[in-house]
């Protein structure tokens, strides 16, 4: 019998359980929640991941919606989801890992003799590698930030990176970030795992307080993943036209106070264009950020007057590189 750490998978059955990567400083084990669903009819397993940053709440509430929900009778192969990947950040309520400062999501592959974080990515990468035929891991702009709906997709020229690209044109979204694997962020979970000849798409949706319309849009892009996969029924969406993105500017602050945004997440942004501003307790702006390329999508913006401390990520621009169009004569995906 197979199984998730405790979490048993059997057909035709829901089970819960948890994986323990370590322990806190009193001793305390840390257990992350498992949760898995098998169908009678065979079919591939698909691993959902949420709070690989922990205060992004908007994947691990729509991983366990989407659970309770599942009709089992119509589910061919297997459904893991992990709500909460990172729980010292999870129960901090913080992007990163009080534990030992790092950013979970530029570590992986990790390291079994490592830090927390480093034996934390370094054992979710086994565990995902011996289970899952298929990776979906859930974002958005946590506590400080707002992203719009898109994914990403770490792309290459292997089998892993053709089928991700694929998938993430089944999942919902209009915009795709086609990284090519790490030539903008490092250490990202989902690259590793393309790199490890496993299929991966990361979405990202809201960010601050979830609404229904995040949490629809996190479980539709996994139905979406499934129906594509033949693991429920239905027909997966594939857009008439994608835009596609790469080669990210990130946006820190160099001092502290209170952001003032100009634009809003989504928006088409050219050079010279202010992106936004830091304002200090008196009134006076002290910094502006402006867009350092044209055709750049604006897919993450802090919030409006959110106090920000120096170094802070603030917004991210991501140049417009191409537009993928649907041949409706011949349904060829052409870029």
């Amino acid at each position: 019998m197979k199984s998730v750490g405790t979490a048993k998978i059997i057909k035709g059955k829901k089970n819960k359980g948890f994986l323990q990567v370590g322990t806190d400083t009193d001793g305390s084990p840390f257990q992350i929640p498992v949760l898995t669903a098998s169908g009678e009819k065979e079919g591939p397993t698909i691993w959902v991941q949420g709070c690989v940053h922990g205060d992004e709440y908007g994947g691990a509430a729509s991983i366990i919606q989407f659970f309770l929900e599942l009709d089992l009778k119509e589910l061919s192969g297997t459904f893991v989801g992990v709500p909460v990947t990172n729980l010292p950040a999870f129960k901090a309520r913080y992007r990163t890992s009080p534990l030992d400062g790092a950013n979970l999501n530029r570590i992986f592959p990790g390291n079994p003799k490592g830090t927390y974080s480093q034996r934390l990515a370094f054992s979710l990468i086994e565990t995902i590698t011996e289970t899952a035929d298929y990776v979906i891991d859930l974002h958005s702009g946590g506590n400080g930030a707002y992203v719009p709906f898109y994914a990403i997709c770490d792309f290459n020229e292997t089998d892993a990176g053709q089928k991700s690209m694929w998938l993430a044109e089944r999942m919902g979204a209009k915009v795709i970030w086609r990284s090519e694997l790490e030539a903008d962020i490092t250490g990202t979970g989902t690259a590793c795992l393309v790199n490890k000849g496993i299929p991966a798409v990361t979405i990202e949706c809201g960010g601050g307080n979830v609404t229904e319309e995040h949490e629809q849009l996190f479980k539709g892009s996994i139905i979406n993943a499934m129906m594509a996969l033949n693991m429920l029924p239905g027909e997966a969406p594939v857009q008439d036209e994608y835009t596609v993105i790469n080669g990210a500017d990130f946006f820190f602050t160099g001092q502290g106070g209170l952001f003032v945004p100009n634009c809003n997440v989504g928006d088409i942004l050219h050079k010279g264009d202010l992106i936004g501003s830091v304002m200090n307790l008196y009134g006076e702006v002290t910094e502006d950020l402006y867009c350092p390329t044209d055709e750049a999508y604006i897919a993450a913006v802090g919030h409006r007057y959110w106090p920000v401390h120096p170094g802070q990520l603030i917004a991210e621009a991501i140049p417009v590189v191409s537009q993928i169009i649907r041949n409706e004569a011949n349904k060829n995906i052409l870029a």
